[in-house]
């Protein structure tokens, strides 16, 4: 069985902090994007001693509050 991260039991999806690599798969940028998005607090995130997480719930309302209405398909 293969996991992409330690197994913690009861882990809700919701409650995740990610790791900036995979803030970058969600988002589809670079990981220096992100974290130049993170340094620059543009991104919502989490301090823990050295490590900078991204909590899954907030990254999802901040790609909610910068999504604009399309003017649907091309053609």
């Amino acid at each position: 069985m293969r996991l992409d991260h330690p197994p913690i039991q009861n882990e809700r999806l919701e409650e995740r902090l990610l790791k900036a690599a995979e803030v970058q798969t969600i988002l589809n940028l670079s990981r220096a994007n992100v974290y130049r998005l993170m340094k620059a607090e543009v991104l919502p995130t989490v301090r823990i001693r050295g490590a900078v997480r991204v909590p899954y719930r907030e990254l999802l309302k901040w790609i909610e509050s910068h999504t604009t209405p399309g003017d649907g398909p091309a053609g």
